[in-house]
């Protein structure tokens, strides 16, 4: 008898789980046509990304969009304070704090309109300054 019901629940364990990967993979599935949209903002606060080395500040929180990616994307920079470094043999361009010249990550022509840019940069590369109101 007490085999019979052990038998049962782990049936009904194994079809519980089956049931709930089958029901996240439709809800990634369903989900990949959104993909293409990335005009969500990230962050909502007012403020400032800044060189985590130097404290320059290289973009506006408005810029700050989601790309479905791990790094932060903005689909621009604070005028004059970012270097973009085309390498001739690679198809990416580098990004570089202005200031003091530190990597934080690369441009590619995928991102949202006006600019069709996404500036991918690492994580570990900015801190978020808040605008106080």
């Amino acid at each position: 008898m007490n085999r019979k019901v052990l038998f049962i629940l782990i049936g009904c364990l194994i079809i519980s789980c089956n049931k709930s990967k089958t029901t996240k993979s439709h809800e990634l599935i369903s989900n990949k046509s959104q993909d293409k949209e990335i005009s969500k903002t990230i962050n909502y606060e007012n403020g400032f990304y800044l060189c985590k080395k130097c404290n320059s500040p290289l973009y506006e929180s408005k810029n700050n969009y989601d790309s479905n990616s791990n790094d932060k994307s903005f689909d621009n920079s604070i005028e004059n304070k970012v270097k973009f470094n085309q390498h001739y043999n690679e198809s990416k361009t580098e990004l570089k704090c202005m200031k003091c010249g530190t990597k934080i990550g690369n441009v590619w022509n995928d991102g949202p309109e006006p600019t069709g840019n996404r500036h991918c940069v690492s994580r570990n590369a900015l801190i978020f300054k808040k605008l106080k109101n």
